[in-house]
């Protein structure tokens, strides 16, 4: 009988404990023999430890043949497990195991390098040798992973081992990430952008490699939308920035207008069903028919947990997506704009759709679109602000050609007063020297654009994409060129 649990975590799991039928075969494990006495409390204690790091375990129980095999993966389908857990709680035969790779559905793989406890016995018995045997099924399994090609992920250690725990539990929100971007909706509004070639994007590609749809909004769609929202909503988010927020420059008409086409985010966000938002805002058209691009930040979306992009970088905005997902908080969508390499500084920032939350104590300033305010009819508005003081991740996805490639370095952003007119923008010292680290980022390739997203979150990230057969680079001290 499959016994699913549900605990505090996120992802569900199948667990697949596998042990040769050998032992039954021999007699070893026969009723009122020790040794399956002492399999199934092992199991059990296992399953119980599971519960505590993920959100659901489906386990069918030991599985010793390949019918019990074929029975697992027919649960694990119906239950929609996001990945499977691998363990050799014994040794093992090679069938089932094949059955349980095979049958998996496509779904990442978890290898478990699992001892039942700690420091074996001075001297063992037969049984306590076979209690221990699974490093010899995880060995010899090793054989048929690599002829089938598989990598899993591994972790290793006993039940109940605090190392162990964490990092299962990692496991379990990188596997959340991955479960949300499958079937995720990522709209593209007005198109690519024909000067950033490195931001082109494969729709074939993102829902093979992704599960993500592309949406494709045109700036006409965009537009409408613009004209839809009601003059009540606008006068009422306008009313709400200036009470939050101070304004230098910008009329009432200008705040107005770019009030409306950030409102319209949310309607296209809801139209949709959207999750990710990366807008061509360099777009000659959406500024000819909206009047001025959306670089305020719309309210449902922001709660929402919608991310937004500039220049059509969906790679970049998806990125920035798996970032607040793995901080569970806002990120910043940037580009590296210069450095200090006195002071092991980069200058980082971008035009567009920024949470405020994300500010420094000093504060928000809504100021004139300076990139646009001469070649629209109005000044337009934004926000300036600098990124508040703390650790961060900085994050680049970027469409390699054969494969997808996350490049993270991690620092601290130095918060304090503003240093830039009119952005929002962040001080980040990263943790290499940024002579150093900006060759080896000019020598990978990628767009120039980064999500910054608060806390050290370069473990998480790499189980994502070991997860999700993403490419990771991770570019810290000693790491080479």
């Amino acid at each position: 009988m499959v016994e699913r649990v549900t605990r505090a975590g996120n992802a569900t799991i199948g667990l697949a404990a596998v042990c040769a039928a050998w032992f039954k075969e021999v007699g070893l494990q026969g009723e009122g023999k020790g040794l399956a006495g002492t399999l199934q409390r092992d199991y059990q204690a296992m399953v119980e430890f599971l519960r505590r790091c993920f959100g659901a375990v489906v386990a069918p129980g030991v599985i010793t043949t390949t019918e019990e095999a074929e029975r697992a993966a027919s649960d694990f389908e119906v239950a929609s497990v996001d990945a499977v857990l691998l363990v050799h709680i014994m040794w093992n035969e090679d069938q089932p195991l094949i059955s349980v790779l095979e049958n998996r559905g496509g779904r990442p793989l978890i290898l478990w390098h699992y001892r039942p406890a700690g420091a074996f016995p001075p001297y063992l018995k037969t049984d306590d040798l076979f209690r221990y045997s699974g490093t010899v099924g995880a060995l010899q399994g090793s054989a048929v992973l690599q002829r089938l090609g598989i990598e899993p992920v591994m972790v290793a250690g006993m039940p109940g081992e605090a190392e162990l725990a964490a990092e299962l539990r990692q496991l379990d929100r990188a596997l959340s990430i991955r479960h949300d971007f499958l079937g995720l909706r990522a709209g593209r509004i007005a198109g690519m952008c024909d000067a950033m070639t490195g931001t082109a994007v494969s729709p074939e590609a993102l829902r093979a490699r992704l599960g993500v749809q592309l949406v494709e909004i045109s700036a006409q769609e965009y537009a409408a939308a613009c004209q839809s929202v009601s003059q009540g909503r606008v006068r009422a988010f306008a009313h709400d920035a200036k009470a939050k927020f101070a304004v230098e420059g910008v009329c009432d008409a200008s705040l107005e207008l770019a009030s409306r086409n950030t409102l319209a985010l949310d309607d296209l966000v809801a139209r949709h069903g959207l999750g990710v938002v990366a807008i061509q805002d360099l777009d000659p058209d959406l500024h000819r028919l909206a009047g001025v691009r959306p670089c305020l930040c719309p309210p449902i979306s922001a709660e929402l947990g919608v991310a937004f992009g500039m220049e059509s970088d969906l790679h970049a905005t998806l990125g920035l997506l798996a970032c607040m997902k793995a901080a569970g908080a806002p990120a910043m969508y940037t580009e590296v704009f210069t450095f200090d390499p006195r002071a092991n500084t980069l200058l980082m920032g971008h035009a567009g759709v920024h949470d405020p939350r994300l500010a420094a104590a000093s504060g928000v300033t809504i100021v004139p679109d300076y990139e646009y305010r001469h070649a629209d009819i109005v000044e337009g508005a934004w926000q300036e602000f600098i990124l508040r003081e703390g650790p961060v991740t900085c994050a680049s996805l970027y469409d390699a050609g054969d494969r997808y490639r996350l490049t993270v370095f991690e620092g601290e952003s130095l918060g304090g007063e503003r240093r830039l007119q009119g952005f929002a923008h962040a001080v980040v010292r990263p943790d290499v020297q940024v002579e150093e680290l900006l060759p080896r980022l000019l020598r990978r390739g990628m767009t120039q654009h980064f999500a910054v997203a608060p806390g050290r979150l370069s473990g998480l990230l790499a189980k994502w994409c070991r997860l999700s057969d993403i490419e990771f680079c991770s570019e810290q001290r000693g790491s080479g060129a």
